[in-house]
């Protein structure tokens, strides 16, 4: 029995540190060699084991155009590799594929497209994702950057430990320690 799981089982259900965690994840191993091929990453591709999202060699790449930046796949390199994040990471949030699922060949024919959102919950990753699908590579945003924004905002969702409130009573001065979760008034 194995921990990895395929992405697709969690599409839509996703938390917003979940969606940091698969940025900081996905581009902190991006082949930095010219000779290294770059995958379009797709859901099928795409495992998280434990804690941990990870792209498997090892299962066969469907062809998805859902995922195929507007350029296509024959330059594909670090900013199709970008566009297909982005891609990723909507279809992650709300279990739904961009532009009805047409993708990037949606986009070469209307360049000038009203770019996806992110569920409400996932709001503050919306600057990001633009930034990733931009229709012309030059303007997309480079991986060394997306990573260190990514970065960042995992760490800012990380929560902060509750305080305990002190609350005076009316009937002297003792005070009473109450818990964050509780009616300060009594019932």
């Amino acid at each position: 029995m194995t921990d990895k799981i395929s992405i697709q089982s969690i599409a839509g259900y996703c938390h917003e540190k979940a969606l940091w965690k698969l940025l900081v994840d996905l581009t902190s191993d991006t082949p930095d060699d010219k000779f290294r091929e770059w995958k379009v990453i797709t859901p099928d591709i795409v495992l998280m084991d434990g804690e941990t999202f990870c792209i498997d060699d090892d299962i066969q790449e469907k062809q998805t155009t859902e995922f195929f930046p507007p350029e296509g796949i024959s330059n594909y390199g670090e900013s199709g590799y970008a566009w297909s994040l982005g891609a990723l990471v909507c279809y992650v949030s709300s279990g739904h594929y961009i532009f009805g699922g047409r993708g990037g060949i949606y986009q070469r024919s209307h360049p000038k497209a009203e770019l996806p959102t992110l569920r409400k919950e996932h709001s503050a990753l919306d600057p990001l994702i633009k930034r990733c699908l931009c229709f012309s590579p030059s303007q997309r945003i480079s991986l060394l950057e997306l990573h260190a924004l990514a970065t960042k905002g995992l760490e800012s969702t990380v929560r902060k430990a509750r305080h305990k409130i002190i609350i005076q009573s009316i009937e002297g001065n003792t005070s009473q320690y109450v818990s964050d979760d509780s009616w300060p008034e009594k019932m």
